[in-house]
């Protein structure tokens, strides 16, 4: 089956060696812009958990071992990845932004848009703040993340915000429409900073050191300068492009709709530095020099060795994969599974007793996995006779 049209974006910034994740050479995570207070690495702020849109916690929060429901509760069809901050999971569906406590899922509050159902595309957390866009108008809001007011809108054209980033180091907010603009707004105030064209609808951005990655329908993938949107460089792919992430010190990791994956060098204006025939739905998982991608199947690819497969197993619907620690967590069509980062025991690409759990859920996940507060974090799309639903995990 071909992937699935899905959207991500990223927020927070990475710095460090981490723990288990030391062994794996993984970047830690750092969280900026929360009044002075100790950060919390058990909260999974953005859709893809920072801006290099790594889907990568060195923080072993997820559950390792069986699990169970915590809370489980129906919901419209889901539209985005959900995120999860200070107590609060936020849940992105096709009528609504609700907001739930993390703890027991009962409701506080919701977003409904406007006139018309909301549909977020991208939701994110920032500072005590929800960034949410939507299809209609207005098209990027800013939310009070405890009580749900808005404090700003912003809608630069009719055609609907479908990627945002955040620069925590700056507050710094990167937006993307559907005409093909790329905004940089002041997160705390929306104040314009500056704005750019590029070719195509933009459906994805990530950052590394000193470029902002830059995504679009049209296969376009751009190197642009943070401060001002001048263009470093820009290559152009065959095909509608999935998934993109980097990695401090590397260049942009894509999947193009169908395949292939490949590594665009930023120092050779994008070239391609090594492909890979696989693909990757909504996202990658990106730790050291281990890149996991999910299409039919995880696989693990070593970024330094031109992308030559690790191992792969288990097989994978189209909702993007997500890891904590030593565990990579992973969906198929109707159950959320859990995975040993290294693969299991073996030699080469197939190995054996990587799987750690398997837990069944009701409809279809879509959109994303989130590893927060000790739980996994789903939302599905229900069937003929199944309600679509949002799960927490947690283990048994």
């Amino acid at each position: 089956m071909m992937p699935s049209r899905r959207r991500f974006l990223i927020g927070t910034g990475t710095a460090g060696i981490a723990t288990l994740a030391g062994c794996l050479g993984a970047p830690e995570p750092r969280y900026v812009g929360e009044s002075g207070e100790e950060p919390d690495t058990r909260w999974w702020p953005q859709p893809e958990f920072d801006r290099i849109a790594s889907c990568y916690n060195p923080r072993p929060i997820g559950p390792r071992e069986a699990v169970t429901e915590r809370w489980s509760l129906d919901i419209s069809l889901p539209s985005s990845r959900p995120v999860v901050a200070d107590g609060v999971a936020f849940l992105p569906t096709a009528t609504a932004l609700r907001a739930v406590d993390v703890k027991t899922g009962e409701e506080r509050w919701r977003e409904n848009g406007g006139d018309e159902p909301m549909w977020p595309r991208r939701v994110l957390w920032y500072d005590g703040t929800v960034y949410v866009t939507q299809i209609g108008e207005p098209a990027l809001i800013a939310l009070d993340a405890g009580t749900g007011e808005r404090e700003w809108t912003f809608t630069p054209s009719d055609s609907g915000i479908r990627a945002l980033l955040l620069d925590p180091e700056g507050a710094d907010l990167y937006a993307g429409d559907g005409r093909g603009t790329v905004y940089a707004l002041d997160a705390n105030t929306s104040e314009l900073s500056w704005q750019r064209e590029v070719f195509g609808p933009v459906v994805a951005f990530a950052q590394s050191i000193p470029e902002l990655l830059v995504a679009t329908e049209a296969g376009e993938v751009y190197g642009l300068s943070p401060d001002d949107g001048r263009g470093y460089w820009r290559q152009k792919l065959p095909g509608y492009i999935e998934s993109l992430a980097t990695a401090n010190g590397r260049g942009a990791f894509v999947s193009v709709f169908g395949g292939p994956t490949v590594e665009l060098e930023s120092e050779r204006a994008g070239a391609v530095q090594w492909r890979r025939d696989t693909w990757s739905s909504d996202s990658f998982v990106v730790a050291g020099q281990t890149l996991v991608a999910a299409g039919h199947r995880l696989a693990a690819l070593d970024i330094r060795s031109g992308g030559e497969p690790q191992w792969t197993g288990g097989k994978t619907a189209q909702c993007g994969p997500a890891a904590a620690g030593d565990t990579i967590y992973a969906a198929s069509e109707d159950r959320i599974a859990a995975y040993d980062f290294g693969g299991g025991i073996g030699v080469g690409p197939v190995r054996l007793g990587a799987k750690r759990w398997s837990h069944p859920v009701e409809g279809r996940p879509e959109q994303g996995l989130v590893v927060a507060d000790d739980a996994v974090f789903v939302l599905t799309e229900g069937g003929e006779g199944e309600a679509s639903k949002a799960y927490a995990l947690e283990t048994a």
